[in-house]
């Protein structure tokens, strides 16, 4: 029976149950791992981690061993968590406990939960040489997370969506998160949006300026310096840029703004006040 594309791709996402990773050497095909599996690497080879995104509690927590370069961070990639790490070079031949943790570590110096072990093959002194050269030819880790396009934004300092210039964006936060203040900076935004909201869910209108470069932007809350939020901007043509400006200036050309009818209704309080002066003193006569 043959199956198509689509379906195999969907056959692959399938949800694991609780408690199980992938854990594989190449991101390309990784292979489903229960926990307490024993996995096989060799010296400089960069292992990917990844656990169901059903399960709660787990983006942003570490994968650490003392066999890697630096720990791994588990970062939202719809439909999988992911996690990646590279095995040093200079690691001994041996078996080796993969942990995992919270965010920023095991407190106190507590460890974490063994979660898999990893197997590090012996290796001659000619590919222990090479190593160095192979570690540093290894694409750098994205730190960007891709959540569910229905799902609000920010869910994290690293939920990066990609924005064009002139896009309305709403930013969707909880109460609790307000701390010293409800508005929001970014260089990228037209103004500073004020957030505002009930039932504990708040929200903004931001907008993305038209002059905007590409790249990626960051959101703060104002009197915080740390990075609530980011964000991509996409390169735009020139038409699509002037597009954009065209559609910022039409307020004068068949959108009414506030600020036009504040000024329409004073025009027309000032021609009634007229009239009424003109026809007493024609009454007076």
């Amino acid at each position: 029976m043959r199956i198509g594309v689509a379906t195999a791709l969907a056959l692959l996402l399938l949800p694991v149950a609780e408690g199980s990773a992938f854990a594989t050497a190449t991101a390309d095909t990784p292979t489903p791992t229960v926990a307490g599996t024993q996995l096989s690497a060799r010296p400089g080879e960069r292992l990917t981690f990844a656990v169901a995104a059903s399960l709660p509690g787990k983006n942003g927590n570490w994968v650490s061993s003392e066999i890697f370069i630096q720990h791994g961070t588990l970062r939202m990639n719809d439909p999988v968590i992911t996690a990646v790490a590279t095995v040093a070079c200079d690691t001994p031949p041996g078996v080796y406990p993969v942990e995992q943790t919270g965010p920023g570590g095991p407190l106190n110096g507590a460890k974490g939960d063994v979660w898999v072990s990893v197997k590090v093959a012996d290796i001659g002194e000619a590919e222990r040489k090479a190593c160095p050269g192979k570690v540093a030819a290894l694409p750098p880790e994205q730190p960007d997370e891709r959540w569910p396009a229905g799902d609000s934004w920010p869910q994290s300092p690293w939920d990066v969506r990609t924005f064009e210039p002139g896009d309305k964006v709403t930013p969707t936060a909880s109460d609790a998160e307000l701390g010293f203040g409800r508005t929001l900076a970014s260089p990228g935004f037209t103004d500073q949006p004020v957030m505002s909201g009930a039932k504990a869910v708040l929200t903004a209108t931001a907008v993305i300026r038209c002059d905007a470069g590409p790249g990626l932007y960051e959101v703060r809350w104002v009197g915080r310096d740390e990075v609530w939020a980011r964000y991509r901007v996409a390169r735009s043509d020139d038409a699509a840029r002037r597009a954009c400006h065209d559609e910022a200036a039409r307020p004068a050309a068949g959108r009414v703004t506030p600020w036009l009818l504040g000024a329409a209704a004073l025009a027309a309080a000032g021609v009634v006040a007229c009239v009424l002066v003109r026809r007493r003193r024609r009454t007076s006569q």
